[in-house]
């Protein structure tokens, strides 16, 4: 009788895989090691969004509460923060370099979109564009930008060393 499926008869009668032992349990490890770091993939996603909800709120304090440069300055900070977080939390499994990387281009991007004169037409239409792209160019934006990023970059990886 030719036998597809190796049987095994041992006492527990669970089926043999074919594997050698130490092959079965490192592709079980393999398993459980996946399904922890998603689940730490998801609580990062769940703190990415947590922080990114109260950087919303201290960046609109900061907006409606101070004036002046320095008002501007923290609130220009705070959204880089913010689009840090944003970067983050769509890609959890990049290092945090990267992440910064992408999110200084990004606030980059978006201050010299600014030449175009289009964001300060989009906030006619709809205000909260206002606060999403801005309306002018301002260079100085740039450095508050990079501050942003460099301080998020900053925390995040100190919290990595927790």
């Amino acid at each position: 009788m030719d036998r597809k499926y190796r049987v095994s008869h041992t006492v527990d009668q669970q089926p043999d895989s074919g594997l050698d032992d130490e092959h079965a349990q490192a592709v079980l490890e393999f398993g459980a090691d996946n399904a922890i770091q998603e689940r730490d993939f998801q609580r990062r996603r769940m703190l990415l969004a947590a922080v990114a909800g109260l950087i919303v709120i201290t960046g609109l304090l900061v907006h409606f509460a101070t004036v002046g440069v320095v008002g501007d300055l923290v609130a220009d900070a705070l959204y880089a923060v913010l689009v840090y977080l944003i970067v983050a939390f769509i890609f959890v499994r990049r290092s945090c370099g990267q992440v910064a990387l992408v999110a200084v281009l990004l606030c980059v991007a978006i201050e010299l979109f600014q030449l175009t004169g289009v964001p300060s037409t989009l906030a006619e239409g709809f205000p909260p564009f206002r606060y999403l792209l801005g309306t002018t160019f301002n260079a100085l934006d740039l450095v508050a930008y990079l501050v942003g990023v460099l301080a998020a970059a900053a925390v995040t990886t100190w919290r990595q060393l927790d």
